[in-house]
């Protein structure tokens, strides 16, 4: 191996710093690393990782970078939905991760919008999280609606954060529950700006809490949700070629 091999690959060997459960079924993964590459990323954009196994390095696998860019750890939030995703939580502080990055073009541009509305199902929030501790971050005063589909509330991560968020950024939450038979109760009067439907996601929920066709819209989730959202979008007066979309795939 030469020399200049040898410093690539150094630079793309990161550390775990530590793991945190968000829920019961998603964790955030905090990385260390020398790649100046990421010191310039732009929120919104993912990772290609690649973790240790009794064979030696996994495949690669793509997660968003859920940490603002100004964050000088990586963060990635994951949700355990197979072998490779079931193994985060048991990653201890020092083992080393191959990470790759970073990549994606997903928000690129999202600062100099002055109305923005994100539609997330499930994980499918992570870039958007980024995008919000950008803001937050930075100060930032675009107005932001972000619809977020969950079964339930319980799979809704980060809340005390997004809480907070609402204060500092304006910005609303609208949870759109599916399995959930009475949401009214989750209404609060200190968080006004978190708001609560039951049901998918719909036309007349985007247009009754403010979402206008001259916005900027980004959509992030599972393929079915994002094509159920896209029509719900086109029936709004939404030209869906216009809707910048994130498009995930990766192995389980």
């Amino acid at each position: 191996m030469t020399t200049t091999e040898a410093g690539k690959e150094e630079k793309n060997i990161w550390k775990v710093v530590r793991v945190v459960p968000e829920n019961h079924d998603v964790n955030s993964v905090f990385l260390e690393g020398a790649d100046e590459k990421f010191s310039v990323r732009r929120a919104g954009q993912f990772a290609s990782i690649r973790i240790p196994g009794p064979d030696g390095w996994s495949e690669p696998h793509p997660f968003t970078i859920s940490a603002a860019p100004e964050d000088s750890l990586l963060r990635l939030t994951i949700k355990k939905e197979g072998a490779f995703t079931s193994a985060i939580p048991d990653l201890k502080p020092g083992t080393s991760v191959k990470v790759m990055g970073p990549l994606g073009v997903f928000c690129k541009g999202i600062d100099e919008k002055p109305e923005i509305v994100m539609i997330a199902g499930g994980v499918g929030v992570t870039p958007f999280l980024s995008v919000l501790r950008h803001f937050r971050n930075g100060k930032a005063r675009n107005r932001v609606l972000l619809f977020w589909g969950n079964k339930t509330l319980s799979d809704a991560f980060c809340r005390d954060e997004i809480r907070e968020m609402t204060r500092d950024l304006d910005l609303t939450v609208i949870h759109c529950l599916s399995r959930e038979d009475d949401v009214g109760g989750y209404f609060d009067g200190q968080a006004p700006q978190l708001l609560y439907e039951k049901g998918r996601l719909s036309a007349d929920t985007l247009k009754r809490h403010g979402a206008t066709r001259e916005a900027a819209f980004y959509l992030c989730g599972p393929p079915p949700m994002m094509e159920s959202a896209l029509k719900e979008l086109e029936a709004l007066g939404v030209d869906p070629a216009t809707v910048e979309e994130e498009r995930f795939i990766w192995k389980k």
